[in-house]
């Protein structure tokens, strides 16, 4: 990781949003499977969970991992619970169901989730949760991107304009080289990005899309369109800290990961 000290605010930026709404991708609401879950398919773990209440949500970050032999699209369900550590109901059920961010993760592969749900969903405060597989589509096999040679750049601006003595981190330069190994082509190649803060908790995910109108100025690719068999593909983005979960604000970045996958729906 390196150090970059700017002058001036740079015009291209990751902004990210860690707020509720209905234009929000991570409310989860109004998550519903496009079709029956297998819920057999449910050899699944889930690591670096963390769970909060920031702005009047409560938010669930992690990691699911697939422990199958299977490609799946992997949905789970959220158990909330009180700060005695008993459960409490979540839009008055006892769950919530909601997919990963990969729709089709491969045997052994990773993918990520963060959702939020306002609190009034909750007939008292949620404290933590509990994660676990709810079900899964089976997906055919198809195309695995690999992230490599990932690099960071931490951006620190002057606390007072003009005066580069006293600095503050204000966002994090990121690339990224993404290879696609097999003899399959990836029509919609796909970024998760995690952020881990200085505590080693991870504290927020979203999926960089290349071909949304919308992130056009979030993420940049050295190409467009489908990734050709064996290929490399170099994105970059620059996250900024506005608007990022209160603890990350504070504890600020530690860790930047990136899973890749090919988009299905």
């Amino acid at each position: 990781m390196r150090t970059l000290i700017l002058n001036l605010v740079l015009s291209v930026a990751v902004f990210f949003s860690c707020t509720s709404g209905a234009e929000n991708q991570n409310n989860a609401n109004a998550q519903t499977p496009v079709v029956e879950l297998d819920t057999t398919l449910t050899n699944i773990s889930i690591t670096d969970l963390n769970c909060w209440v920031e702005r009047g949500q409560f938010f669930v970050v992690g990691v699911c991992n697939n422990l199958s032999e299977d490609w799946m699209n992997v949905w789970l369900k959220m158990a909330p619970l009180d700060a005695k550590g008993k459960p409490i109901k979540v839009n008055g059920a006892s769950t919530a169901t909601f997919p990963t961010f990969s729709d089709a993760v491969p045997p052994r592969g990773r993918t990520s989730f963060f959702y939020e749900w306002p609190l009034t969903s909750f007939p008292a405060m949620p404290d933590s949760c509990i994660v676990t597989g709810a079900g899964a589509i089976a997906m055919s096999p198809g195309a695995i991107l690999i992230a490599t040679e990932q690099n960071g750049v931490k951006v620190l601006v002057p606390a007072t304009p003009g005066d580069t003595a006293a600095t503050v981190e204000r966002a994090w330069r990121l690339n990224v080289a993404v290879d696609n190994p097999l003899d399959i082509e990836a029509a919609h190649p796909r970024l998760e990005l995690l952020l881990f803060g200085t505590d080693k908790r991870l504290w927020f995910a979203t999926v960089l899309n290349p071909e949304d109108p919308n992130q056009k100025e979030i993420v940049k690719a050295n190409e467009e369109g489908p990734m050709a068999p064996k290929s490399k593909r170099r994105f970059g983005a620059q996250v900024f800290y506005d608007n990022m979960p209160q603890e990350l604000i504070e504890k600020k970045i530690g860790r930047v990961e990136f899973l890749p996958f090919n988009a299905r729906f």
